[in-house]
């Protein structure tokens, strides 16, 4: 880092000049569906030409630019260019709904556009449009006054002084989830960047020079921009998949060693794979259940510090030969661990991923604060929790038991808002309020207990962390997404949404199977916390109804607003019935009232 002077473009040229010749990025054709790729030295060579294009175009020390494009190899180029002109990059992402995008055009109060296509200046207001100075395009479509990103790379670098950016100017701007209000702009400089890529790669050793990683998370995304500059910091090679619903068709080829992902795609790959074996004979069906339960002791074991004996180590070999060397390729034969944010992982599904192999390691980090809070590493990790805190963070615990935190990558105010005394949410000492209550055992590792906004208390007096609820029932395949409510009620009730086929062979048995499933997956929890009724609906929770955020957080005032007169008519129905068993519809047949 110290090479790079802290700059992101400055790590790029440092990673150029140690490996010039060496693989950096790779993208498929749109002609022959083969993997094109660009060596480092490439790589700042079209930096290096942009920087210089933009300044043309007029982009200066402290201009912001909007990137709005699938993940691609030009967006990364693109975002260093605009860095090393001396401006900031904010990404936008493409599948947000469009008031999401033009309320941070807005707020940014942009220079210039980069898009993928002339025709997304249709989502923006004509007013807004006439006060960019340029637009450019990957896919200019000959649209006149876009500048083609090709002309820009065709032009010739006129010297060495391409980077322009400071180790302390501002870099990019992102904006939090926004789960209960408006989202909110945060500036972070070069530096604060550069420390979090090193944060996370003094966590992450095993990966290497030319390790594989896929980038398949919109580039909107700080944390998949981030493990993106990790990769320069490291030499890692990144392979784009411009679609995020096509990542499973491309990770085999792709074979990365180290997936980042969300607690959404991890339960519909365990999912999918649980279909997959359910299509086999009965027999290979009985031999990957008896591997994976092997798999399983051999798992828990690992995690508790012992060692198998001889005889069950052959007997995992067995197994591994059998069926859980082939459930393990899944994602590719060089996988070594996975990597999940955003929202709690079930504990249940971690140990079922480690049971082949294939351990899910937990990170934490807030919109606030640049520098991942905490992570499980590789060697070091707990399940369960979400790690240790990373070099840069200092964490503590509030009486309250909310989890503080400080350091060199915490924000220093709202975009819009005075910075001279620093964020309002910062105590005396210096430390920020994650809005998130937790514990720290004994050897340092941190759990979330819940969004301390989200506690809710029972009529009984009981503090319910709806997450705990939640996670513990979403193992059941065949719901999509699980939200609990029960404030001022003597027990917690869910809300639970299917999907369409779910939904119509439901309706026929009035969901008996799906029932009892519950029942079974709520069992572990005490007794206060289990549901007493369940609200079931195929009505999909998207972000384009404002239910949730891109990044598959739950927005619960919005969801509980939407769903307010079914949770009324809920609620009477277990008044009603009196601890008895019932079943009813809502007056469309579009919902059920059921208890559990």
């Amino acid at each position: 880092m110290e090479s790079s002077g802290w700059t992101v473009p400055g790590m790029l040229l440092a990673r150029s000049l140690l490996t010039p010749d060496d693989p950096a990025l790779f993208q498929v054709s749109s002609a022959g569906g083969e993997w094109l790729g660009t060596t480092w030295s490439g790589y700042r060579q079209a930096v290096a030409t942009l920087s210089n294009g933009f300044r043309k175009l007029g982009v200066s020390a402290g201009a912001r630019v909007g990137i709005m494009a699938p993940s691609c190899r030009e967006w990364d180029f693109a975002q260093l260019g605009i860095l090393a002109a001396g401006g900031v990059a904010v990404g936008l992402d493409p599948y947000a709904v469009d008031a999401h995008i033009g309320e941070i055009a807005r707020r940014c109060n942009f220079a210039g556009l980069v898009l993928a296509h002339p025709s997304q200046l249709d989502r923006l207001g004509d007013a807004f449009r006439r006060g960019l100075d340029f637009v450019v395009c990957f896919d200019a479509a000959g649209v006149e006054g876009v500048v083609p990103l090709e002309e820009l790379l065709a032009e010739t670098n006129s010297g060495g002084d391409w980077n322009q950016a400071q180790a302390d100017a501002p870099a990019t701007i992102i904006f939090t989830s926004g789960t209960t209000g408006e989202p909110k702009g945060i500036e972070y400089s070069h530096r604060q960047m550069c420390l979090a890529a090193a944060a996370i790669l003094s966590a992450y050793a095993q990966v290497g020079e030319g390790s594989r990683l896929a980038c398949w998370l919109p580039l909107s995304n700080l944390f998949q921009r981030m493990i993106n500059l990790s990769a320069i910091g490291r030499g890692a090679q990144t392979y784009y998949v411009a679609d995020p619903r096509e990542v499973m068709n491309y990770v085999r080829r792709i074979e990365p060693a180290l997936f980042i992902g969300v607690p959404r795609f991890f339960e519909k790959l365990y999912a999918g794979i649980e279909q997959v074996v359910a299509q086999q004979p009965a027999w290979q069906q009985k031999v990957v259940h008896w591997a994976w339960r092997v798999g399983d002791r051999r798992a828990a074991a690992a995690r508790a510090g012992h060692r198998l004996g001889i005889a069950s180590r052959l007997q995992f070999l067995a197994a591994h030969w059998l069926a859980l060397g082939k459930l393990r390729k899944v994602l590719g034969r060089d996988l070594q661990f996975m990597v999940s944010g955003s929202a709690p992982m079930p504990l249940w599904l971690l140990e079922r991923f480690h049971a082949i192999g294939l351990p899910i390691l937990e990170a934490y980090g807030i919109s606030e604060n640049i520098i991942p809070v905490c992570l499980n590493r590789p060697d070091c990790f707990r399940f369960g929790s979400v790690g240790k805190p990373l070099p840069g963070s200092e964490v503590r615990l509030a009486d309250d038991g909310e989890l503080l935190v400080r350091g060199p990558g915490v924000f220093s105010s709202y975009l819009g808002e005075p910075s001279a005394c620093g964020p309002a949410t910062l105590d005396a000492d210096g430390y920020l309020a994650t809005g998130d209550l937790a514990i720290v055992d004994a050897d340092g590792f941190i759990t979330l207990i819940g969004r301390k906004s989200d506690i809710f208390k029972t009529s009984t007096g009981r503090r319910i962390a709806p997450a705990g609820i939640e996670s513990q029932l979403q193992q059941v395949s065949q719901v999509e997404h699980v939200v609990a409510f029960g404030a001022s009620r003597p027990q917690p009730v869910v809300l639970l949404v299917v999907s369409e086929v779910v939904w119509q062979a439901g309706v026929a048995e009035s969901f008996q199977s799906l029932r009892r499933q519950l029942a079974d997956a709520s069992g572990s929890l005490p007794a206060y916390q289990r549901p007493a009724g369940l609200l079931i609906t195929a009505q999909a929770l998207t972000v384009s109804g404002g239910e949730i955020t891109a990044n598959m957080k739950l927005r619960r005032q919005a969801i509980a607003a939407k769903h307010e007169v079914a949770l009324a008519e809920l609620f009477a129905h277990l008044d009603a019935a009196h601890g008895t068993a019932f079943t009813a519809w809502s007056a469309d047949a579009l919902t059920c009232y059921c208890s559990s």
